[in-house]
């Protein structure tokens, strides 16, 4: 991971999709009244101007806490890193300029627990008059927030032409997501790293892990070793590196939500074929309910061990693009669904799918939270009652965005009506899908895709031994998205 600010701006560029304008625009303009260069810009913000008195950060900035917490004290230590590196040229400042010697985090609310209803709410006070900086938090994770802010504010030693800053922010929805496709290609999990810390950068706190798709099963099951066992170290997770990703989204602020694909997109449980699972045919596409409940039976174990493994409140459980046919009729995907959601909230969690689950195979499961992304919107799904996440395709892809010129990558999610309970929309959330961008028709024949006109832009990266290139690519997404 690189601690580099100038790494952490390209990382707002590769998640958000603005053009390099806005970008430069934000990011890298001078000062002046009514702009400062913070992303996401916060909901408010008092400047007093001061020519004669403009302040600048300290380079032996002193952190200052209220309360002891693990989850500061490790975002302190990071922050230091990036102030240290952001002040290693002279300051252009004036004599007159204050230096800002010291930052006092103040927290509200010491609770380390991380879920929905976390609070980010913090205010950012900086005055020359007392020549420091105090963060007011509303948790450990919020003082993140804080800590980003202060940092992109004087990033690079800026001096700021004001004599006094006061900033208040909180974000507008709970859910701010990112969902990374690794049941295709698999990532690295030091690029699964650098992408959980550009989460971070961005103050987005959600990490949708796409595990398994046409590819593969990409997480080591005790239940199920057939499941990697055809798969190399390195292509798919252990359990240590679960462990190691959950912690260190945590320390960030950021939650994990993991998916299993189910029933369809199913091709990378085709090991299980015959003693543990029944597909629909012989393409392994979509599981099969059989009426003797050996794959509902299968699907449970395996969610079972998921929940072990990831503590958040939320497992998604797919349920997109499924198909029917003799053998798998419309009423047994709508029971396997529904069994499915049912047995997830029996321990204890809440299940999310895609909005396919509502409008297509018809599964009513109360409680339960639906992902719109292609045909309907996050409204239709809070007019049925339900709690809803944005990822419109056209907007929210980032496979798709840069193939079309008529796409604007950005949305203004909240429900046009009114009359909506606005509460259930949990947020929105981008997805990095590696279908279109990495090969997988399904998955990888060097010799097929050689022939094909409209292969994938790094079809090629798809093996392991290309890891160090296609974790360079992806994060790189940015010259595709510009």
């Amino acid at each position: 991971m690189s601690n580099k600010p100038l790494y952490r701006l390209v990382a707002c560029v590769i998640l958000t999709g603005f053009t390099i304008y806005v970008v430069t625009k934000i990011l890298f303009t001078s000062f002046n009244q009514n702009l400062l260069p913070i992303w996401p810009a916060p909901k408010h913000i008092t400047l007093v101007p001061s020519k004669d008195k403009p302040m600048f950060l300290s380079r032996s900035l002193d952190f200052k806490t209220t309360i002891s917490s693990n989850i500061v004290n490790n975002a302190i230590k990071r922050y230091e890193t990036f102030i240290t590196y952001s002040n290693a040229i002279e300051s252009d400042c004036n004599p007159q300029a204050v230096e800002i010697k010291t930052c006092l985090i103040v927290l509200l609310n010491d609770s380390e627990v991380l879920d929905l209803d976390t609070s980010y709410d913090y205010e950012l006070i900086i005055s020359s008059e007392s020549g420091d900086a105090t963060i007011v938090a509303g948790s450990p994770y919020a003082a993140i927030y804080g800590l980003e802010t202060l940092s992109q504010l004087f990033f690079n030693d800026t001096c700021i032409p004001h004599s006094y800053i006061y900033i208040k922010d909180q974000p507008t929805y709970r859910h701010r997501g990112l969902l990374l496709d690794v049941g295709r290609r698999i990532a690295p999990k030091l690029l699964v790293f650098d992408i959980l810390d550009s989460l971070s950068y961005l103050k987005m706190n959600v990490f949708h892990f796409h595990l398994s798709d046409y590819c593969r099963f990409s997480l080591q099951s005790e239940q199920f070793p057939q499941l990697t066992a055809g798969l190399e170290r390195g292509q798919f997770y252990s359990k240590e590196d679960i462990t190691d990703i959950v912690e260190y989204a945590r320390l960030r602020g950021i939650r994990v939500i993991p998916e299993i694909e189910l029933p369809g997109h199913a091709k990378g449980l085709q090991s299980l074929d015959g003693e543990d699972l029944e597909f629909c045919d012989n393409t392994y596409r979509q599981i099969y309910n059989d009426p003797e409940g050996k794959s509902l039976n299968t699907l449970k174990k395996l969610i079972a061990e998921l929940v072990n493994l990831f503590p958040d409140q939320y497992i998604h459980m797919g349920s997109d693009e499924t198909s029917t046919n003799e053998k798998c009729t419309i009423e047994s995907v709508r029971l396997l669904e529904e069994e499915i959601a049912h047995f997830i909230i029996s321990l204890g969690k809440t299940p999310i799918a895609w909005e396919e689950a509502l409008f297509y195979t018809g599964m009513e499961v109360p409680g339960m939270v639906f992902q719109a992304w292609k045909s309907f919107s996050s409204s239709s799904i809070i007019e049925r009652n339900y709690d809803s996440i944005e990822s419109q395709h056209r907007y929210f892809y980032m496979d798709i965005i840069p193939h079309r010129e008529s796409s604007v990558p950005w949305l203004d999610i909240a429900p046009a009506n009114k009359r909506l309970d606005r509460k259930r929309l949990l947020g929105g959330e981008l997805a990095m899908w590696t279908d279109q961008y990495c090969s997988t028709r399904q998955c990888w024949n060097e010799q097929k895709w050689q022939k094909r006109r409209n292969a994938p832009l790094s079809y090629w990266m798809f093996e392991s031994q290309f890891d160090g290139e296609f974790s360079k690519s992806l994060m790189g997404m940015v010259t595709i998205l510009v």
